[in-house]
């Protein structure tokens, strides 16, 4: 089974856990028709004529992790930049963990797409930027099809997504 089925089948299953009352429901699933038409870039695309993905097709990738990955503090905070006061954002295998994160509300919020979801107040932030950008790019796409727990970045007193 090709890297491309494999999404494709895991989209499925994923979709089982998604909310279909949510706003950008209806987005996923453009989102990841647009994928299946599309299908990863190739060297054929101008935006792509310089690289290629054939070495990352080939890998065997799980799309749902079977178990959480065990990572601590002290694994991560080596990484940090303590001398700064900085925004402390980490992912786990792609997730957001807000327990080895370090934020401050100093006027932003930083939350789960999925709470921003649930609150009106952000409402009109998600739609003036959820999936406005690289809508024609296959792999924006893909991210699109498969979005549920990143974090954003949001501002309430400009309504405007902030650029950490």
């Amino acid at each position: 089974m090709s890297l491309k089925e494999k999404i494709l089948s895991s989209y499925l299953a994923f979709e089982d856990y998604l909310d279909d009352d949510s706003p950008i429901h209806t987005l996923r699933n453009k989102a990841i028709k647009s994928f299946e038409d599309k299908g990863f870039p190739s060297k054929k695309e101008e935006a792509w004529k310089y690289t290629s993905l054939n070495s990352l097709l080939k890998e065997e990738y799980s799309i749902f992790p079977k178990k959480e990955a065990a990572v601590e503090f002290k694994d991560v905070k080596k990484f940090f930049l303590h001398e700064i006061d900085t925004y402390k954002i980490v992912f786990v295998d792609g997730l957001y963990s807000s327990f080895l994160s370090s934020t401050t509300h100093d006027g932003m919020d930083i939350c789960l797409l999925s709470a921003a979801l649930s609150k009106e107040k952000y409402k009109p932030v998600i739609e003036a930027y959820f999936n406005k950008a690289a809508k024609e790019d296959s792999l924006a796409s893909l991210n699109t099809a498969f979005a549920r727990k990143e974090p954003i970045f949001l501002s309430p007193n400009t309504k405007k997504l902030k650029n950490l």
